[in-house]
């Protein structure tokens, strides 16, 4: 009986001891399992490690204490009382971590790109630069033209010297005297105009057309005014017309109304420098033969300007600009029609057969 008293009395002594190891080791455990949930890092490893060691040095501690304590329940508040103190270290911990983790990362200040400044670039050389090309009107006033007018030597007031005089253009006039005129084609200058006007019923014939076609061949512009193509047509002036794409159609014989039409009214013919001529006022100054009308060849690029049917563009006509607008025939008679308007018109003939040619030229 005192030995089986013995036993239960150990019993009753160890039950605390053994109730608080089992404890003790419960919490190891679970700690260990949140271990493995907690970020895989060196200190945390390390913070860990040392509050296991402290769990179980106090949980070593309760064993000795239990010895000398009488109640078991002494035992179980001091395991307990561990319990919430590691408990409690180890969640001050996990939120110092989280708090380490979500705070942003500090905002270095960026510097602002300072802009650069471009190379610095040399002047443009001058040297070897184009010179820069006169204007027309500067060309015009230097202009070369030549000018053959025969109504010089019946003493009648000539449209053409005065269309010219009013323009302000030099030029080189021999008047009716074809010699000179011969003279002039074959002196070697470089004309940049030349106007045959063979009006008071004498003829500019044969070699001269040969002349004025040479001269287109180098880029000069002709102006030409004949009223009798019916007896030269198909002699050398034929070269020209053909080369124009026009030909003779008939002999413009006193015509009850000698109006003449605008075809083209948009050409710019008509309208620089001068607008608002008119060719249907007429005076009649010529009795009998007025002039010829042409008609342009089948092919022919000659552009029909100014003619006796205002709805036929292709025939009947008396004014015809082709090569370019470097060559233009006229074979009506310019004092049949009002001073004012002829020079005006005039003036526009060499406006433009002298822009066409400096821009053949450029």
């Amino acid at each position: 009986m005192q030995y089986f008293r013995l036993i239960d009395r150990i019993r009753q002594y160890l039950n605390p001891i053994f109730n608080a190891t089992f404890l003790a080791s419960t919490f190891l455990i679970t700690l260990l399992l949140s271990g493995c949930n907690l970020p895989n890092n060196d200190s945390q490893v390390a913070t860990q490690a040392s509050l296991i060691v402290q769990a179980t040095i106090q949980a070593q501690q309760l064993e000795v204490n239990a010895q000398e304590t009488s109640a078991a329940g002494d035992a179980t508040r001091i395991a307990l009382d561990v319990q919430s103190t590691v408990i409690a270290q180890q969640a001050t911990l996990l939120a110092q971590q989280e708090e380490d983790q979500i705070q942003p990362s500090p905002i270095l200040p960026t510097e602002t790109p300072q802009p650069t400044k471009p190379p610095p670039t040399e002047p443009a050389s001058t040297e070897n630069s184009p010179t820069p090309t006169p204007d027309f009107e500067t060309m015009m006033k230097s202009a070369n033209i030549l000018l053959f007018e025969d109504m010089a030597g019946v003493y009648e007031v000539r449209y053409i010297k005065n269309a010219l005089n009013t323009m302000g253009l030099p030029y080189v006039d021999v008047g009716d005297a074809s010699g000179n005129f011969k003279s002039q084609l074959l002196s070697g200058t470089e004309w940049d105009l030349i106007i045959a006007a063979s009006e008071s019923r004498t003829k500019i014939r044969g070699e001269f057309f040969v002349y004025l076609n040479d001269e287109l061949n180098e880029g000069t512009a002709v102006i030409i005014e004949h009223w009798d193509l019916d007896e030269i047509a198909y002699g050398k002036i034929n070269a020209i017309l053909s080369r124009c794409g026009i030909k003779f159609q008939k002999d413009w014989w006193n015509p009850e109304f000698p109006s003449l039409w605008y075809l083209v009214p948009e050409h710019p013919l008509f309208h620089e420098p001068n607008e608002g001529m008119s060719l249907r006022r007429y005076v009649k100054y010529w009795q009998g033969d007025a002039g010829d009308l042409i008609e342009i060849l089948p092919g022919g690029k000659a552009t029909m300007l100014i003619g006796s049917l205002a709805t036929e563009k292709q025939r009947y006509g008396t004014v015809a600009s082709c090569l370019d607008d470097l060559l233009i025939i006229q074979t009506h008679s310019s004092h049949d029609y009002r001073q004012e308007d002829v020079e005006r018109l005039w003036q526009n003939y060499i406006y433009y057969a002298l822009k066409s040619h400096y821009q053949s030229t450029d």
